[in-house]
Formats: C-alpha cells, sequence, structure tokens
C-alpha cells in the first residue's frame, strides 16, 4: 500500500519545499522502515512524495498543463485520477496541482478510508498518511483526550488523534492552497438514490447484487486476489459477490484451529469449490513477538492494538508470499440492519439518531478500567458525540437509518479504513463494500427490506447462506420453518447485552482458569522483556499521568505471569500508546 507525504509552504516566496520533505521521508523511514520505490513532484512551494511497498501505479501525471495528481491507496480507476474529485472512486488519499500550477489541493477519499493527517509548523502544512510519523517530525505532545479515547475505545475516528496538532483530514474534504491562503470543504455527500429506494424487496435484491458484481468485476477482475474469509455474515457476502462477479479469489482464515471462524470458514469454502488455506501463528512465535511490536506500533499508526496487529501483520506477511491483493468485508454491514441496531422500535421511525445508545452499544465496549487513576468513559463519550454529531448535521431532518449507515461507515474508518492502512507493509488491502458507488446504493435500498439479513445472501446461495454464522444461527432470513436455528443466536446477544450492563469482571468466581494458548504465552513473554528493559515501569513511562501505580502493576504482573486473568484489551492499548510515545519521545503531563 502507497504512503502519501506532502509539504506546503504558505508563504510561496520562501525556499524550496523539497529540503523539508526530505526531512520529513527520513521521519518516516525511521518508523516503517526503507522505502523501496517512491516517486516525487514538487514546485518551489509545494513537494510531494508517494512510497510504495509493494507497488501498483501511484502517481498521475497532467498532459494538460503544469498540473499533477498524485495518490496513496487504491484509486478504483487510476486512469481517470485526473477527473474532478466527485468523479473519483477507491479508497485513496490524494494531492493534485491543478493545471493552472498556483491551486494545489490535498484530499481524502469519498468515505475517508484512506487516511490523510496535517498539522501546521514553522509556516507550513506537512501532510501524511501517518499521524505517527507527523507526531515524531514535529514533536507533537500527546492530545489527553485522544489518548484517552484511544485507551477506552480501542480505535479513532473523526479529526481527534492522539496528538495536539495533528487532525486527521474528513471523509471527502479537501484542503485547497492558493497564492490567496487555505480553505476547506467537502467535494461528495452521501445521497439516496430514489428509484433504488422505491424498489420492491425482489427487484432490490437484483440491483444490489447486479450493482455490487458489476463494481468488482470491475476493479477486480484481472486479479487474484486473497479474500479473508470469516464464519461472519459480511466476508461470506463479499466471496458470493465476487464468485458472482466471475472472480477467482484465494480465500483465508487466520486463528486457532479449534475457533468457530476456521470450523465454519472452512466447511463454507469446501462447500462452495473455493480454495482455502488456514493460517494459524508460528511455534517459536513468542521468539520474535519482541521484533515485531516497533513495526506494528508504527503501522498501527495508535489506532489499533499493536499487540493484536502483530498476528495480523504476520498473517499479511504469508499472503504476500502468495498474491499482494486483499479483500476485506468490511461495510458488508450495510445490506443489513447492524448500523442502527441501537434504534431498536425507533428505527426508520424518526428523523432523531440516539446518540448516547449508539455511543454505548457502538463505541464502548467493556473494559477493565482499574488501572486507571480517573474514569475516562464521560471525557472519551462527550468527545465521540462531537465527532458523531458533526457527520450527521448535514443530514439532519432524514430517517435516523439513513444517519446511521452514514455514522457506522465513519466509525469504520478507525477500523476498518485503519486495517487497510496498516497492511501496507506488505499487502494491498482493498474494502470492496466501500466503494462509493457499491455503498451508495447499498444504503439506497430500504431499511425494511434490509431487516433482519434479508436483502442478498440466499438470492446468491441458499446452499451458502444456511451454514451456521458464529454469531448462531443461519445467514438467511428468520422465518417459522427455521427460527429454532436463531436461538444460539439470540442467546449470544442477550448475553452480551447483559455483559454491557454489569460490565467485564475478570480472573473472579470458582471456575477454573482456562490453560493459557501459545498466543497468551507469547504476550506474557513479551511483557516480561519490555519490563525487564524497563519500557512498562509505571514510575518511569510516558503515559504514567493517566495509572495509578499500584494498579498498573498489578495487571503487568498478571499479564506476564497468569495472562488468562486479564484483559488483553486493555494491556495492547496502554502498550500502544507507551510504545508511541517512546518512539515521538515525549510524555504526557
Amino acid at each position: 500500500m502507497a504512503d502519501l507525504l506532502a509539504i506546503i509552504a504558505h508563504d510561496r516566496d520562501r525556499p524550496s519545499a523539497a529540503d523539508a520533505l526530505e526531512r520529513l521521508t527520513a521521519t518516516y523511514e525511521s518508523l516503517r522502515g526503507p522505502v523501496p520505490e517512491r516517486h516525487t513532484v514538487a514546485t518551489e512551494w509545494a513537494a510531494v512524495q508517494v512510497v510504495d511497498r509493494p507497488t501498483p501505479a501511484t502517481i498521475g501525471l497532467r498532459e494538460d498543463g503544469a498540473g499533477w495528481t498524485a495518490w496513496a491507496g487504491p484509486l478504483a480507476d487510476p486512469a481517470a485520477a485526473t477527473a474532478p474529485l466527485g468523479e473519483l472512486d477507491g479508497q485513496f488519499s490524494l494531492t493534485r496541482l491543478e493545471a493552472d500550477g498556483e491551486t494545489l489541493r490535498l484530499a481524502t477519499d469519498p468515505l475517508g478510508m484512506k487516511p490523510l493527517y496535517v498539522a501546521e509548523s514553522g509556516g507550513m502544512t506537512f501532510a501524511s498518511s501517518s499521524a505517527l510519523v507527523l507526531a515524531k517530525h514535529l514533536r507533537a505532545a500527546p492530545s489527553r483526550v485522544g489518548v484517552e479515547s484511544f485507551l477506552r475505545t480501542g480505535n479513532q475516528f473523526g479529526q481527534t488523534t492522539m496528538w495536539d496538532g495533528v487532525e486527521r483530514l474528513l471523509p471527502a474534504e479537501a484542503l485547497t492552497f492558493t497564492a490567496g491562503g487555505r480553505s476547506r470543504g467537502t467535494y461528495w455527500q452521501p445521497t439516496v438514490e430514489a428509484a433504488v429506494r422505491a424498489l420492491d424487496f425482489d427487484d432490490t435484491a437484483a440491483v444490489c447484487v447486479e450493482q455490487a458484481s458489476e463494481a468488482f468485476g470491475r476493479r477486480f477482475g484481472v486479479l487474484r486476489p486473497w479474500l479473508d474469509l470469516t464464519g461472519g455474515f459480511d466476508t461470506r457476502l463479499l466471496a458470493l459477490v465476487a464468485r458472482g462477479a466471475g472472480m477467482d479469489f484465494l480465500a483465508n482464515t487466520s486463528g486457532p484451529a479449534f475457533s468457530e471462524d476456521v470450523r465454519i470458514a472452512k466447511l463454507i469454502a469446501a462447500t462452495a469449490g473455493w480454495p482455502w488455506t488456514h493460517i494459524e501463528l508460528h511455534a517459536d512465535w513468542a521468539d520474535g513477538l519482541p521484533d515485531r511490536i516497533g513495526e506494528a506500533v508504527a503501522w498501527g499508526d495508535c489506532h489499533l492494538d499493536a499487540l493484536a496487529l502483530t498476528e495480523v501483520l504476520e498473517g499479511h506477511r504469508v499472503k504476500a508470499e502468495t498474491a499482494t491483493v486483499l479483500l476485506n468485508g468490511g461495510g458488508g454491514e450495510h445490506y443489513r440492519d447492524y448500523p442502527w441496531g441501537q434504534e431498536l422500535w425507533a428505527a426508520n421511525r424518526s428523523t432523531e439518531v440516539n446518540f448516547d445508545r449508539l455511543i454505548r452499544w457502538r463505541v464502548l465496549s467493556p473494559l477493565d478500567l482499574s488501572p486507571f487513576r480517573e474514569d475516562p468513559t464521560p471525557a472519551v463519550a462527550d468527545a465521540a458525540r462531537r465527532e458523531l454529531e458533526r457527520r450527521a448535521e448535514p443530514f439532519a431532518g432524514t430517517p435516523n437509518t439513513f444517519q446511521c449507515d452514514l455514522l457506522y461507515a465513519f466509525k469504520s474508518t478507525g477500523h476498518f479504513g485503519a486495517y487497510q492502512a496498516c497492511a501496507g507493509g506488505s499487502i494491498h488491502m482493498d474494502l470492496p463494500f466501500y466503494l462509493k458507488s457499491v455503498f451508495t446504493t447499498a444504503i439506497s435500498a430500504a431499511p425494511r427490506h434490509r431487516n433482519f439479513h434479508r436483502l442478498m445472501m440466499n438470492r446468491l446461495d441458499p446452499v451458502i447462506a444456511a451454514i451456521d454464522t458464529e454469531t448462531g444461527g443461519p445467514a438467511t432470513p428468520v422465518t417459522l420453518a427455521n427460527a429454532y436455528r436463531f436461538t444460539p443466536y439470540f442467546y449470544r446477544r442477550g448475553m452480551r447485552f447483559a455483559g454491557r450492563l454489569r460490565g467485564r469482571l475478570l480472573g473472579t468466581g470458582e471456575a477454573p482458569l482456562p490453560e493459557p494458548t501459545g498466543r497468551d504465552l507469547a504476550r506474557a513473554r513479551l511483557i516480561s522483556t519490555l519490563r525487564a528493559d524497563g519500557r512498562l515501569d509505571p514510575s518511569q513511562m510516558r503515559s504514567a499521568a493517566l495509572y495509578d501505580p499500584s494498579r498498573l502493576t498489578d495487571q503487568l504482573d498478571r499479564a506476564a505471569d497468569a495472562p488468562t486473568t486479564v484483559d488483553w484489551s486493555l494491556i495492547g492499548r496502554l502498550l500502544s500508546v507507551e510504545l508511541a510515545m517512546q518512539a515521538v519521545d515525549v510524555g504526557l503531563e
């Protein structure tokens, strides 16, 4: 996946920006490693570099004047790179010098999945695909609300980052630089296609299948990509649409052989006749983990748990030996009612979004908060609400289901978008359901057609749809004939709901502790190594101001000595934050 680096001088009479760009590139390489290939374009007042690993076409040049267009990430149609921004599709960050040679734009993709961060310093705008690169280059101080948001939720979406002065551009946002100054605006907004919304169920399903298949075939038809396949709903839908588009792909599933994901995915692949690979951590994983954690911090960018990310990146390396394109099922949720599930009986009956419930259900998962000096939840919830309300504001007065589709996609920039960005060390990840054209048709389908998983799966393959999902029950609509098969699904949903009410209790009760897995032991060994090196000493940690020293010490003791008794979500997040601050060489006051 390519990354973008750019420097734009506000004063166009100042010396060349190229030298400043070289220094920024050096910072990038200090975190993410040497760049195998780079493309640079520049004027006296602006310089842009796209760095590649592995290499697709990443730079386009205008033929009609002094302008150029450079982009990072999978632009759906590279031949159309110089088209107006509103006509572009894919997941990309882009820099364009217009043909007049005087107007420069920085822009994100229509749904903001490919990150682009900006910061101001010394009369210049710095831009990068990595917030951590900008933070290290500019020695940015940590943002307390940004840090706590990541620790409490495990991701970040919207403008806020972990660093003061480093801001993420929003979906379809463009910064425009002219001799007169800088402005910002939005070049595209999602809308409902009225003709699709008016269709009955069968015609809606047919249009969604046709549109997605056509888009997949056009974008990926000549490739033989990897395709993530799990025991869930959305990757199964992705595979069926890809098959319908005539695509040849390699299915894979990661995780322990005994997991539901692996068992169900293997059954799906065998039933469908798809080539399938099970990817599992190798036996000596613990030996290499200390060398992998720094890489995960750099690529995770404090938007993902670096500890868990080490395993994902290892899987990417394995896949890249066979193929360098990977398709992920993120966004398939928009073909069903998942994005507005928290609205309950008010779904599509109101124009008001229940932000409180959305945040409780979709943002604030249960977490062991015992190490914190103070509970960060209220401040984090307030920050999340501001980001979500700002995203929904232009769509006030529309049905809450439409707003929730947009809010779910927006929140997914911090999850699916973050995973796409972090894959760039070894493989190109695409999110086909978040192609603008596919997404628009999906959210235009009437909500009543998407309720209860009804819309597409049965139409694509009723045999594959009938196989259970890992959440319980088949990937088909509920009917009187099959209602009994959904008992596990409703039971698990009820247990999850109960868990959200009572929080998470760890290491308590009379039940014997589970035997630690190889993954548990590798993580425990890593914590012990970092503590021995003094990097997780509560008296010296850069993030120490957030924690009660004795309670944090207890957590780290248990992580090292009794790994099945701790909340690894918490351990992975605090580890990510601490190592990121160490990389930038700053601390939280």
